[in-house]
């Protein structure tokens, strides 16, 4: 069942700042293998030789969406003719939990499954349908929390997505963004402070102690000194902004590092762009993968050419002190598409980079990055619109949107815990536990959504070599409805180095849907097929398409939703009482 709020919420402190920052921390369990305390079942200097195989409950899981976009300068000028702001911002919210109490099963305990402000008050509770309980709302207008409580099935799903849609001013676009997981440490690879940009910084704690958080900004030439240290203490149950520019003045290209103690947060970027009084786009930039040395990510081109301003650009980062290069590999429908003078790029340690992705035919693509030192990356896609109104040069309205990079481990979602692990007594071993899942969103009401679906071979190709990778990712996508009806699955077969593209609205047998989950096939034994890795996003477009364009065409807004990846898993642990509390005898 669909949920509207109809009542309104006392709105969160969210505050600006100009020479410090301040940061949000949230609090959220996280998944541990604790010794069994000694005495427990033994007595003192025994060990037990019984092990008994016990499945670990999963903890509280917590999902923080982006609060609406809004003017780091709220003042308004005198004549309404000239507002940064000329028209309000719809701002809307679906979130899902897919499987558990959602798929029809029984739900342990009564399992709260509630949509809430940062401070946890005033609940919105999920409806459950045959397949999944959503809720959905139209008139967000603060900071929302997904909150499921403990206890859950381990394979069950939670996602969440937020977007802004603004039509005009300074703000004009579509900023979406898949609600994400509170940690300790995120890497935001995106946006630019330089003169007619804004890059506001926002930090959430929907947990119940403060955390300290330090902030560290990279620019294209290298590591940037903060004004006011880049260290902040931020209350809990409250959001608050902090405008980059303010403390990083002048970057043309941003990298974010937000690490925390004392408790979780969530971080992202709000982005917007004016080429002198025309607005360029606005985005949330949200953290992408940590470093490491493969990453991959999903971009669309609409032909521009290499010098074209609008064609994607993917950025780089090599955080560490070692300089090193990074091979860059386009996949497109049809194979692999050469990048003529971008495949090689040097890492100069600390240096932000950008890689023109101009010069590829119209299509969507799967980029992927294979580098000697670990490197965090992004990428920039824009689509034009009609021209500005009353301009004498036919200026075209532009949006831009922001992807995050994901790791291109194969086993991303098919963790194994504990395979060489120590039988020392009083351990706890989990034992492999794997699953097909490979992540989840929830699409955004009021939007249109292409799916871009790409298989990355597992080995990167040698230089030079022109051969096509073996393989196949084979997987069944599926969509639900705002109902939480199954509405329709998809088999899919895509071969190693391709990338292909869906309609939701085809995914969804002519209905919306709201949610997709993306599984992999398992082979006969069980057990998780091994092949190209899939990397997948979806394209949402919002806003009124580009005036003379074929009907059904999308509209000149867009943003990227990434999927939410399944919660980590323990799988089942083997526990033997001993006298020790995880001590060696």
């Amino acid at each position: 069942m669909t949920t509207r709020r109809s009542h309104p919420r006392a709105a969160l402190r969210r505050v600006a700042t100009i020479s410090t920052g301040l940061v949000a921390v949230a609090l959220t369990g996280v998944v541990a293998a604790v010794g069994v305390p000694q005495g427990w079942g033994a007595a003192p200097g025994a060990v037990s030789t019984d092990v008994e195989q016990i499945e670990a409950s999963t903890p509280e899981r917590v999902l923080v969406c982006p609060a609406p976009v809004s003017l780091a300068d709220t003042a308004q000028v005198g004549d309404a003719q000239f507002s940064a702001a000329p028209v309000e911002t719809a701002t809307a919210l679906r979130a899902a939990v897919v499987g558990g109490a959602g798929a029809g099963t029984a739900n342990p305990g009564d399992t709260p499954v509630n949509l809430t402000g940062l401070d946890a008050l005033d609940a919105s509770p999920l409806e459950q349908g045959d397949g999944a309980t959503t809720v959905s709302l139209a008139d967000v207008t603060d900071s929302e929390v997904l909150r499921v409580g403990a206890g859950m099935p381990v394979d069950t799903r939670v996602a969440a997505s937020v977007g802004s849609v603004t039509t005009a001013g300074d703000l004009r676009g579509l900023a979406a963004a898949s609600c994400a997981v509170p940690d300790i440490s995120h890497w935001i690879v995106g946006g630019s402070t330089e003169v007619g940009s804004s890059a506001q910084l926002v930090l959430q704690n929907p947990g119940r102690t403060p955390a300290t958080v330090r902030l560290s900004v990279w620019g294209p030439g290298g590591p940037v000194v903060l004004s006011g240290g880049g260290q902040y203490l931020v209350p809990p149950g409250e959001e608050v902004v902090t405008l980059v520019e303010a403390v990083a003045p002048e970057q043309r290209r941003l990298a974010v590092h937000v690490e925390s103690t004392g408790g979780t947060v969530a971080a992202y970027l709000q982005h917007g762009t004016l080429d002198g009084l025309v607005p360029v786009g606005v985005d949330f930039v949200v953290p992408g993968a940590e470093p490491t040395t493969a990453l991959a990510l999903g971009v669309t081109s609409a032909g521009e050419s290499v010098e074209d301003p609008l064609a994607p650009q993917l950025r780089l980062l090599a955080p560490g002190t070692e300089a090193g290069t990074a091979t860059v590999t386009v996949y497109g429908t049809d194979g692999r598409v050469r990048l003529r003078g971008g495949e090689e790029q040097d890492l100069t340690p600390g240096a932000v980079t950008d890689v023109s992705l101009g010069g590829l035919p119209a299509g969507d693509y799967t980029v992927t990055v294979d580098a000697t030192v670990p490197v965090v990356a992004g990428a920039l896609q824009a689509r034009a619109g009609d021209p500005v109104p009353d301009s004498l040069d036919d200026t075209p309205q532009v949006d831009r949107a922001w992807v995050a990079a994901t790791a291109l481990d194969p086993g991303w979602a098919s963790p194994s815990f504990g395979e060489d692990a120590s039988e020392a007594a009083g351990t706890i071993e989990p034992t492999t536990a794997r699953t097909t899942d490979r992540g989840t969103v929830t699409l955004v009401p009021g939007t249109s959504s292409i799916v871009r679906v790409g298989a990355v071979p597992l080995a990167p190709p040698e230089r030079g070599d022109d051969g096509a990778p073996t393989g196949t990712f084979s997987g069944t996508l599926r969509a639900y409805g705002a109902d939480g009806a199954l509405l329709g699955e998809t088999a899919l077969a895509v071969e190693a180095g391709t990338t292909i593209s869906l309609d939701a609205l085809e995914l969804g047998g002519g209905n919306e849907p709201a949610v997709l989950t993306l599984d992999a096939s398992e082979t006969s034994g069980g057990a998780t097929q091994q092949g190209p890795v899939p990397v997948w996003s979806v394209l949402a477009s919002a806003g009124a398409p580009v005036a003379g364009a074929a009907e059904g065409a999308p509209g000149s807004l867009l943003s990227v939703l990434v999927p939410v990846p399944p919660a980590s898993s323990q799988g089942t642990v083997a526990v033997r009482a001993t006298s020790t509390a995880g001590l060696p005898d």
